[in-house]
């Protein structure tokens, strides 16, 4: 069955699938046919997750759009060519997905339709299999959380964020919903459209997980990772009160934060080796999944881009002296980044290249944590105390700041709490602890800067061996992604972004 969908899948074919049975009669002559759920579930884990064996995820592949990276120019020509393929993107240019500019790349678009694809597989062929009522509806509440969060990820990518202008009329991403594959081209659905699809999906999700909990481990989705994406979602719409609510629905369940303070932090890595969301240590993780990524090009010394100055200055004075005499005290300066060196006389300096909080190797991490309920939570107080003035509401907001910080830093030192009163203030300080927090996780900054306003940032690209540097301003209408032409030569109806 799996390789049956794998090649549906990768390959766009254009059947007339009306029902999981004529699907599986076409392709019955080599193939077992499948009759259990527990081949659905195989199925979903195959085709709905992503597959980093496959090398199907990108490790932070929005970070390049933000101010978390900065161009350290050429300095190696054996790396020119990821040089000049990531200059597209860093100088956010209309023709980064073209073969113009920087080429097509399935991760933006096709890989995350293909995700959704194999999740309506799953959920129109459950009701034909054989098995237990329980295992059917916790499958599919899977499925469902699931196609909600790459309908969230490609929304944020392509279309509008949900707090700008009127998002029933701005343009989103197509909805799919069924395995069905017709020679049809679908228009682009609105923003609004497609966040209410998302939270039908999540609702009904949610439920079906709470009801029929078969208590996995944290590598499978499980009923609080649909109440944190809940959560996500809530945050992105501005309904302040719900956010709260989910957010607060996973931290009565699992209140957990990794002390960073247990973690063996004190020697800078090539690339770092521990990570917040480390198997041995999950003791905030309430999903993860193993990611992939090209190390080559980002290890390299003097790598062509690297994280941004601006960045580095939130965690306050961190260097190799400082770490290896255990002396910095938000300890995320260390953890969350991996380590590059210089060869010297008489010896080896090591710096913060790249942002590694999901680990190191090929085997990095990405997913939900309860550290990002603690910071959804805080905002939604914070809004509502700079709403209406309550100050329990910023007492709130506080307290779930000094939590989280309580366990990012070096217990050395006294740890100084945060006690912040001017509505003003109190955001612009959380603005920057959640930048802190969850800086190459997900793709949070993008979407934090979408909602925060989509204020103008600069990029400045340097090529080291001529001298010169280009320099580009990101603007409102570059924070949505361009369609590839690709994409658009396969299905006219696509309006593309301007």
């Amino acid at each position: 069955m799996k390789s049956i969908v794998l090649t549906l899948v990768g390959s766009f074919m254009l059947w007339m699938l009306v029902g999981c049975d004529g699907f599986l009669d076409e392709y019955s002559i080599t193939e077992v046919r499948p009759t259990e759920l527990t081949d659905i579930e195989q199925l979903l884990l195959g085709d709905a997750y992503l597959d980093a064996g496959q090398k199907e995820v990108q490790y932070n592949i929005m970070d390049i759009f933000t101010d978390d990276i900065k161009c350290n120019g050429l300095g190696n020509e054996g790396f020119r060519t990821y040089f000049e393929s990531m200059r597209w993107r860093f100088l956010w240019d209309a023709d980064m997905f073209n073969n113009a500019g920087g080429g097509y790349d399935a991760a933006f678009w096709e890989l995350p339709y293909n995700k959704i694809l194999g999740c309506n597989i799953v959920l129109d062929c459950l009701d034909d299999m054989t098995g237990e009522a329980s295992l059917r509806e916790n499958l599919r509440g899977e499925a469902l959380t699931l196609r909600s969060m790459y309908y969230l990820m490609l929304v944020n990518m392509y279309g509008m964020p949900y707090n700008e202008g009127d998002p029933s009329l701005n343009p989103g991403v197509p909805l799919k919903l069924t395995m069905e594959v017709r020679d049809e081209r679908f228009p682009r659905n609105s923003v609004a459209e497609v966040y209410g699809q998302i939270e039908q999906d999540l609702l009904r999700g949610n439920r079906l997980l709470t009801e029929n909990d078969y208590n996995r481990n944290f590598l499978r989705i499980g009923h609080l990772a649909a109440k944190a994406l809940l959560s996500r979602v809530y945050l992105y719409m501005e309904d302040w009160d719900r956010a709260i609510a989910y957010a607060d629905s996973v931290l009565q369940v699992k209140p957990n934060l990794l002390d960073l303070n247990t973690v063996g932090w004190g020697t800078p890595r090539s690339p770092e080796s521990l990570s917040v969301y480390a198997t041995g240590t999950p003791d905030e993780v309430i999903w993860m999944r193993e990611g992939y990524r090209e190390l080559g090009d980002m290890q390299a010394s003097d790598p062509c881009y690297m994280v941004s100055d601006e960045l580095l200055d939130l965690y306050g004075s961190c260097n190799q002296t400082m770490v290896q005499q255990k002396t910095i005290r938000d300890i995320r300066g260390c953890l969350y980044f991996a380590w590059n060196f210089k060869m010297g006389f008489p010896s080896v300096t090591y710096y913060r290249s790249f942002l590694s909080i999901g680990g190191s190797d090929n085997g990095v991490y990405q997913g939900i944590r309860t550290a990002e309920m603690y910071l959804n939570r805080a905002e939604g107080y914070i809004r509502k105390y700079m709403a209406g003035g309550d100050a329990s509401y910023c007492r709130k907001a506080l307290n779930d700041l000094n939590e989280l910080r309580r366990h990012r830093f070096n217990n050395k030192y006294t740890y100084e709490e945060v006690d912040i009163t001017d509505p003003d203030d109190l955001f612009e300080f959380y603005q920057e602890e959640r930048r802190r927090e969850l800086a190459g996780d997900w793709m949070h900054r993008w979407c934090d800067l979408r909602r925060y306003g989509m204020p103008e940032i600069s990029h400045t690209l340097f090529e080291t061996a001529s001298g010169n540097k280009t320099e580009a301003t990101l603007q409102k209408n570059r924070y949505v992604l361009p369609i590839a032409e690709e994409v658009i030569r396969l299905n006219p109806r696509l309006e593309q972004n301007k």
